[in-house]
């Protein structure tokens, strides 16, 4: 924590002399937030937030949310398969509908609650306001990683608006609009419209440009005055994407890995059981190195499709009470649909060798509604705000996970159905009968629907104890409760090894002296036979009976379309569960006396410390064969200090906090193995983990013509406690073999962020010139998924880290002498680097790291022209 309290003395000295003798003739404008859910200057906020306006997302040429990452410090968006929200290393890696996000999104108020709806647009919007830490008193849903709050551009007295167009490479075009229309001298509307599409820059071989832009929304608001005290402002929000999902590399990170030389499988195109090679050669087919840039291999089975649609509708009724009280009322409505099939994960190659879709149509719905009072009390020696929040919603989905039928060895097979870690299959093992059998589990559909309902009360006031101290104290009761119902059709095998052996006469059933052991087992054998679809292959390896196995059962089952078994009758398992947590909060402000600062180089200075609870609700798990599981839910502790300081005559403005967060039962995705032995790709509770670190941002204007921004985050990580299960001992062995994983770092978020941007404005008779460059800086990115992947950071760092990175971007704008005309040219990932947008390295289980590439160079240019 010393060594993050000397960033701002580091930067001080880094300023010219003269900076430090005498302001610059430029003054920065009071920025308003409302983290307090109340208008209040950011430096008179004991709130870490970041507030971004839409001019100030304009000049940045920002167009979409996951952008904001480039200059927020802490804060982390990826926007793969899934979009991934991390502020200070807290956020969600998977985007499944049980999951709650770990950072919350509003839109007016209203709370975005599934992850595939947050990464918005920037479109007519006036503010975005980035607070992080948990969010546990005054925000409608609690989380734990902080909120993104989006205020749109509100209707005005007059006409006018605005219309802006784009062009750039990859066939890139953008029409954005917005116009006000006043209806009478108490009713206004507002209309805004964007349309963003471009090309896909990742080829992949099937023949498609994966990672393309294809959205298009539309808004409309209303604002009445209803009296000199009621104000009723209402907002329609519909958009659709239609667009293509970012495609993957894949790169063999763990040959000892459970399918790969782990339990000695072959897979489709092994024509040897003694040199097994056809799983890693799917993995290179698809290898970055073995094909050119921006391009990849996944076959032609792989779903990237993106179709959404996505309505909202808010309304926010403002009742000023009297001249100290006011009482606003939030009501929200959200219907989304989301259409599949969705590749969630394979093994990175072209072979459908392991598989993960979402199926169907996925259903979202929520209401919302929201009270707050606020107040003055005591000659408004008191602030507060206090409320109630109620949000139901229900959402679906449909999810099929399954494994090719593999090839083993005998002895192979003896060993797993004796519970042993096999051998590697002997010399001479190429004249041995094929067996081939279901030894992974084949498809496996679920149909899941989840009805929840979250009810809050909070209350938090803030008590000017003297003109420069002041105390803020609240909490939060918050109740979730979930009932989820799933329906489970896993493979019948028994039925799937009659299609092929009826199919192709050289398939039989495996006989007792094939497999000795089948006469040790109960039943004869005939249950193994029937639950792992066990069979013998009469001719040689060096004919690929995996492929040929493999081949019939997915010709037999075309009509299905993916789901290419017979499947048993569904298991039906329905579970509530009810979440509670009280979070409360406490922050003491100090705004140090102008006299103790002097006439010199310090304006204003408050210094603040706070005390703050953080919950996200449990879920309810599928976890194979055994159902329903309850996930507890996360909470977090968080102690901050802040510093925020404006100085040399308001032209430079320094924001500093410093903290530590102790975090109870983060949420992990893990790979487990249930009752039946079966490998499950699940959620478990990490124990406690502690996150220690700083955050800086700096704003200076040494002239009017000048400004400079700066932002730095460092961020540790570390587990504390965080017990998983050795998963070759529970796939094979079935035996529980603990391992402390406390030593590793959390995933997907850098621990150093840092950014620099400087924009020059040149006035001339031919208009006003503003260049402006923006660097933004990541640390290497820890992307594993388990223990084993840990452990390959010794030995190959690049197998499981994203490398460190600096994008630079460059925007040149022109302006108009009457300020209604902006043409703007800007190049993005000046430098053409290659980065990562959604990587995940498993070392256990499947051993590969599958990458998908984040935007190339692009460039092109804007023009917007003011509407009256």
């Amino acid at each position: 924590m010393t060594r993050k309290l000397t960033l701002a003395t580091v930067l001080l000295t880094l300023l010219p002399p003269a900076a430090l003798a005498q302001s610059g003739s430029g003054m920065l404008e009071e920025v308003v937030v409302t983290a307090r859910k109340r208008a209040e200057n950011i430096q008179e906020t004991p709130v870490a937030v970041t507030a971004i306006t839409g001019a100030d997302l304009r000049d940045r040429g920002i167009v979409n949310t996951d952008e904001l990452a480039k200059s927020v410090p802490s804060l982390q968006i990826n926007n793969g398969t899934t979009a991934q929200i991390f502020i200070r290393g807290i956020g969600q890696r998977s985007g499944l509908a049980r999951q709650d996000p770990s950072v919350s999104v509003y839109l007016d108020g209203i709370f975005i609650p599934r992850a595939d709806g947050q990464l918005l647009d920037t479109v007519d919007i006036e503010s975005v306001q980035v607070l992080r830490g948990p969010q546990g008193t005054l925000f409608g849903k609690n989380n734990t990683g902080g909120a993104l709050v989006f205020t749109l551009e509100k209707p005005g007295e007059e006409r006018g608006g605005y219309v802006e167009g784009g062009l750039g490479n990859y066939n890139a075009r953008r029409i954005r609009a917005g116009y006000s229309f006043p209806v009478t001298d108490r009713f206004s509307t507002r209309v805004a419209f964007n349309s963003n599409q471009r090309d896909g820059y990742l080829e992949d071989l099937s023949g498609h440009d994966n990672q393309s832009v294809d959205r298009m929304s539309g808004i409309l608001q209303t604002n009445w005055l209803v009296s000199d005290s009621l104000t009723l402002d209402t907002f329609a929000f519909f958009g659709k994407i239609r667009e293509r999902y970012p495609s993957y590399n894949c790169e063999l990170v763990n040959e000892d890995a459970l399918f790969i030389d782990g339990l000695y499988l072959a897979w489709p195109g092994d024509t040897s059981i003694e040199n097994l090679s056809a799983y890693r050669d799917n993995c290179a087919a698809n290898s970055a190195d073995n094909l050119p840039d921006l391009t990849t291999n996944q076959g032609n089975t792989a779903q990237f499709n993106k179709y959404i649609n996505n309505l909202m509708i808010g309304a926010t009724l403002n009742w000023e009470i009297n001249d100290t009280h006011s009482l606003k009322t939030i009501v929200g409505a959200r219907n989304a649909y989301k259409r599949g099939p969705q590749t969630q994960s394979d093994e990175g190659g072209p072979g459908e060798f392991q598989v993960g879709y979402t199926l169907g149509g996925a259903d979202q719905d929520s209401y919302t509604f929201e009270f707050q009072l606020n107040g003055e009390l005591f000659d408004s020696a008191v602030e507060y705000t206090a409320g109630f929040f109620w949000q139901d919603e229900y959402k679906s989905e449909r999810f099929m996970t399954g494994d090719a039928l593999v090839g083993v060895d005998a002895s192979v097979l003896t060993a797993i159905l004796a519970g042993q870690q096999p051998d590697r299959p002997p010399p001479g093992s190429d004249a041995n009968r094929p067996i081939i059998g279901a030894i992974l589990p084949l498809n496996t559909v679920q149909d899941f629907d989840i009805d929840g309902e979250t009810a809050a009360v909070f209350a938090q006031a803030t008590w000017h104890i003297t003109e420069n101290l002041e105390f803020s104290f609240g909490g939060r009761y918050t109740e979730e409760e979930r009932d989820s119902t799933l329906t489970t059709f896993s493979a019948d095998n028994a039925k799937v090894a009659a299609m092929i052996q009826m199919a192709d006469p050289r398939f039989t059933p495996v006989d007792n002296a094939t497999l000795p052991i089948l006469g040790t087992l109960p039943g004869g054998g005939a249950q193994a036979r029937d639950s792992l679809a066990i069979m013998q292959f009469s001719g040689v390896w060096a004919q690929d009976p995996v492929g040929i196995a493999n081949r019939i059962l997915g010709s037999r089952n075309a009509t299905n379309g993916f789901i290419n078994t017979p499947l048993l009758p569904g298991q039906e398992d329905e579970r509530e569960e009810t979440f509670r947590a009280f979070t409360p909060m406490a922050s003491l402000s100090w705004f140090v006396p102008p006299e103790l600062l002097g006439d010199g180089f310090f304006n204003s200075m408050l210094v603040y410390g706070t005390w703050s609870n953080g919950f996200k609700s449990g879920f309810l798990e599928p976890s194979g064969v055994d159902g329903l599981v309850a996930i507890k839910p996360e909470l977090l502790e968080n102690r901050e200090i802040g510093f925020k300081i404006d100085a040399l005559q308001r032209s430079l403005r320094i924001n500093l906090a410093l903290y530590s967060m102790i975090f109870e039962d983060m949420q992990l995705i893990t790979v487990d193995v249930d009752s039946a032995s079966s490998l499950v790709v699940t959620t478990d509770n990490a124990g406690e983990s502690m996150i220690e670190g700083g955050e800086l941002e700096v704003t200076w204007l040494p002239s009017p013509n000048w400004m400079l921004n700066f932002s730095y985050s460092n961020n540790n990580y570390k587990f504390e406690e965080f017990m998983d299960q050795d998963l070759a001992a529970l796939a094979i062995e079935g035996r529980q073999v603990s391992i402390d994983r406390s030593d590793e770092t959390f995933p997907v978020s850098p621990e150093v962020t840092a950014s620099f941007g400087i924009q020059y404005t040149l006035p001339t008779t031919l208009g006003l010139f503003s260049p402006r460059l923006d660097i933004s800086y990541k640390d290497e990115i820890y992307l594993g998924f388990d223990d084993g992947s840990w452990e390959l950071r010794h030995t190959n760092r690049e197998a499981v880290y994203a490398p460190s990175r600096a994008l630079v971007d460059f925007r040149l704008n022109w302006q108009n002498s009457e300020g209604d005309l902006n043409v703007a040219a800007y190049i993005k990932n000046l430098t053409d680097e290659r980065y990562f947008i959604g990587a995940v390295a498993t070392g256990d289980s499947i051993g590969t790291f599958t990458q998908a590439i984040g935007e190339p160079r692009m460039y092109g240019i804007e023009i917007r022209k003011t509407l009256n």
